[in-house]
């Protein structure tokens, strides 16, 4: 206890307390003036943090000094023992001037390392400024499986997945979909390559090993612009809390991206429930299948959907998955508009009365209420809530912009896109409905080269041809035209005897003749098999026969066939837009924009 006392005498004695009282002083003004001075020259908050590193590595630095020297009104001169009086004139001896110039050494090297991590900082928003990127947009990369077993695909592709989806509902966020950070697995791109091809300043790498009962998953954080790690962590739980442990793991990655992201966490990010494990791996599974899109594929899907939903009948996303599926079979053919209106929106309600903060619900909700049901006030507030729950949802801004585009709102329809686009660049699924959206809009050139450019580096993607036929006819280009309807019937419908005969058709007469021949062969045969009559009604359309159309257009719309919504947007004559049997059927549909708008004529 003598010893302390003594110990805090001299500290006192050397004035080392009154120049650390000092030295704090000064370090709180240089910070605050940091924090002002930072924003002005274009230096992000986040290098306020080196200033702090800077001043506290000095303050041992500071003490050192003060022990030893004190500087008088005469100059810097040696604190000496107690023995000697303080009022001595100590002068410096040459190791005096050693001690300092180390000191000093110490002092400029630290300084100039954190000041060089400013700099970078700043070098790093100066080249995302000029970029237009996104400070807090990210991307999470395919994850690495650690067991190297193909068997769990399946379940990394799940939690990449899942870590997007968990990220994606922090609302300060800008987060790249899936689908396009695929073509990077493998690793043969360098980071900052990736992350500019992707326009985000973030990148997540991680990997994923479970056994039985645990799962373990490691995630680094990447800044783009350094091309450093800044962050990584490790997160283990037991499957059961596998969904809470995701939330954990999004919420970690927000508050290392931006501080002030985890304000924008929604409801839902804050608990999770304990999932049945193999409901979960059931989930994802089916989740891993309906991505495929082959009829193949949507089988599989719906088995794991319906045992995910059977293991655990109070999991949400078993359900939406379920409802997800039902609306893809009914825009592919596979199932009747009839039966799509009866199965596909109970398990719509069931995913949202089990979470009604579930962006994927109430996009379910949504698409159901526009391309099954024509009900576009309550499609428009499924499509909100679900940007709302999640504004990263590269999904929901697609159908939503189509959504736009059917109401006659060109202008958001178009933004709505763009936005679709940024989150996921590479998707060709959504890169072909822009291609679609352009055409709805009239753009026809630029839809036939984002359609044609998507199909020649996506081989086997035959999304586009029904829409290539329709920008390449609203065009003059008959021949691609042509080429294309019989594209769509013979790679899409499996029609090959419709495709052989516009082609015959053509060969032998006009572009309109061929349409005519081959929708009264069409309409011949639709009572042996099951016909999309909006495409019907679309030939009489091209052939002039605008009555015959509009026959087909409404069948169309009493079956509610999913293509129906377009009828106003893809017919262009106007001598059909000013027919009143067509403004009268636009009216039943509610689509009071399109039906004013070719009531006033062709003028307007």
């Amino acid at each position: 206890m003598g010893q302390l006392r003594s110990l805090v005498t001299e500290l006192r004695r050397r004035k080392v307390f009154r120049a650390a009282g000092i030295y704090v002083v000064a370090a709180w003004v240089l910070v605050q003036v940091a924090s002002l001075v930072f924003p002005a020259i274009d230096v992000p908050e986040s290098a306020i943090r080196y200033v702090w590193l800077i001043v506290i590595s000095l303050f041992p630095i500071a003490l050192i000094f003060a022990w030893f020297y004190e500087v008088s009104p005469t100059g810097l001169r040696r604190t000496g023992p107690a023995a000697i009086s303080d009022h001595a004139d100590l002068p410096l001896r040459s190791s005096d001037w050693l001690v300092l110039l180390a000191l000093a050494a110490v002092g400029l090297t630290v300084t100039w390392q954190f000041s060089a991590d400013i700099r970078e900082v700043a070098g790093a928003a100066a080249v995302r400024a000029s970029s237009g990127i996104d400070p807090n947009s990210i991307a999470v990369l395919p994850l690495e499986s650690i067991s190297n077993d193909a068997g769990q695909q399946y379940f990394v592709s799940g939690m990449q997945d899942a870590l997007i989806t968990g990220l994606s509902r922090i609302r300060a966020l800008k987060v790249t979909s899936k689908t396009s950070t695929m073509r990077f697995a493998g690793g043969r791109q360098s980071l900052p390559d990736i992350a500019s091809e992707l326009g985000v300043a973030k990148l997540i790498e991680g990997s994923v090993s479970r056994d039985a009962s645990r799962v373990r998953i490691a995630v680094r954080l990447i800044d783009a612009a350094l091309d450093r790690q800044v962050w990584s962590r490790v997160f283990e739980s037991e499957m059961t809390d596998v969904l809470q442990m995701q939330g954990d793991i999004a919420r970690a990655i927000a508050e290392q991206v931006q501080e002030t992201a985890v304000d924008g966490v929604t409801a839902t990010q804050t608990s999770a429930r304990q999932v049945v494990p193999a409901a979960y791996e059931a989930y994802l599974k089916g989740q891993f299948h309906v991505e495929r899109f082959t009829p193949q594929d949507m089988a599989m899907a719906a088995k794991y959907y319906e045992q995910a939903a059977a293991l655990d009948p109070d999991y949400p996303l078993a359900w939406y998955g379920m409802s997800k599926l039902c609306g893809f079979r009914a825009q592919a053919g596979l199932i009747t508009p009839e039966r799509a209106q009866q199965e596909c929106l109970p398990p719509i309600l069931m995913a949202l009365q089990l979470d009604p903060d579930l962006p994927q619900g109430h996009l379910g909700y949504a698409a159901h209420m526009t391309w099954q049901r024509f009900d576009w006030d309550e499609a428009a507030k499924g499509f909100e809530r679900a940007i709302e729950l999640n504004p990263s949802y590269a999904e929901a801004r697609m159908f939503y912009s189509h959504y736009l585009a059917l109401m006659g709102r060109t202008r958001e329809s178009t933004r709505q896109m763009q936005l679709a686009l940024e989150l996921d660049p590479f998707n060709p699924f959504v890169r072909g409905l822009y291609g679609a959206q352009l055409m709805l809009i009239g753009e026809f050139q630029h839809s036939v080269e984002v359609l044609e450019e998507v199909m020649q580096t996506t081989p086997g993607f035959a999304f586009g041809f029904n829409v290539l036929w329709q920008s390449y006819s609203e065009l003059g280009r008959y021949d691609d035209a042509i080429k294309s309807v019989a594209a769509f019937y013979r790679h899409t419908q499996g029609d090959t005897e419709t495709a052989e005969l516009i082609e015959q058709a053509y060969q032998s007469a006009d572009y309109a003749t061929a349409m005519l021949q081959a929708a009264r062969e069409l309409e011949g045969a639709v009572n042996e098999q099951h016909l999309a009559p909006i495409f019907i009604g679309y030939m009489f359309e091209q052939a002039g026969n605008f009555e015959k159309a509009i026959d087909w257009y409404e069948i169309a719309v009493s079956q509610r066939d999913p293509d129906a919504p377009y009828v106003a947007a893809i017919s262009k004559h106007p001598e059909l837009h000013g027919n009143p049997r067509f403004i009268e059927l636009l009216k039943h549909m509610k689509h009071y924009y399109w039906a004013g708008l070719y009531a006033a004529g062709p003028g307007l």
